[in-house]
């Protein structure tokens, strides 16, 4: 697999941005056609949309993780995004970073590499803070994506706890509890009216380990999205809020999300 560290000048956020990127690429030991044969014979991939937890940037799956091996099996591209500590949120105080996410990264992306433009080749992922910014983009736009994924976190934010204090990036991505109900942040509001409207959503993978501080929000998530009759797959196992966790994980989600496997 290729790895390409690519730099471009957003509009949206007004600055320069960094993204990872995996591209499949010959491997002399798996195709045996050759390298001539392999390249002239390269189209546009199916993608995964990548995405990081708090605190980190767009290398840590790269640095923590097989990721290239569990894209190589599907032959997938992964596009790794950096956001910050926003939580690929139009931020209440701050930069507009789900609108960079869900509209300016795909199409530089699409547009720069090739990656296909098909809904049903794009698929999303993240752990902790990129789960909710997976879930986010998925039940923003249910049409741009096959399926969506989220490790360690995925929920109602009041649910997981992040209401008990008010800790500052929660309230600068999210504003108060009040702002948040009701908003392109509430997840359970996006489902209600998703079904009200008829909209169909895609299938969705979630998971969270037992030691996990965000496991109880995450299995109350994952009860209410059946309940809601989505197609929903929760594993859980014992885990805690790790890399060693994550990296377990990632070729499990990946078996449910692209081959609808368990």
């Amino acid at each position: 697999m290729g790895v390409v560290r690519y730099t471009f000048l957003s509009d949206t956020l007004g600055e320069q941005v960094n993204v990872n990127v995996i591209l499949p690429s010959f491997e002399l030991w798996r195709d045996r056609q050759g390298s001539e044969a392999y390249y002239r014979e390269y189209g546009r991939k199916k993608t995964l949309y990548l995405l990081h937890g708090g605190s980190d940037d767009s290398s840590m799956y790269l640095r923590r993780t097989r990721i290239e091996e569990y894209a190589m099996e599907y032959d997938m591209a992964v596009v790794m995004p950096e956001v910050k500590n926003s939580f690929y949120s139009n931020m209440i105080h701050g930069k507009n970073y789900f609108t960079y996410l869900s509209e300016e990264l795909p199409r530089v992306m699409e547009h720069v590499f090739p990656l296909s433009k098909d809904p049903g080749d794009r698929y999303v992922l993240g752990n902790s803070m990129g789960s909710h910014g997976a879930l986010k983009w998925v039940l923003n736009r249910p049409d741009f994506f096959a399926a969506a994924g989220g490790m360690s976190g995925a929920g109602d934010l009041e649910e997981l706890g992040f209401y008990n204090e008010s800790l500052p990036r929660v309230l600068n991505s999210f504003g108060t509890l009040e702002q948040y109900r009701g908003s392109m942040n509430d997840f359970k509001h996006l489902v209600r009216k998703h079904k009200e409207e008829g909209t169909r959503i895609p299938p969705i993978a979630l998971c969270c380990g037992r030691q996990d501080g965000f496991y109880e929000g995450a299995r109350l998530f994952a009860g209410y999205l059946k309940e809601q009759e989505l197609d929903v797959t929760f594993m859980e196992q014992d885990g805690a809020h790790t890399w060693e966790y994550w990296d377990a994980m990632l070729p499990k989600m990946l078996k449910v999300m692209v081959k609808g496997e368990q």
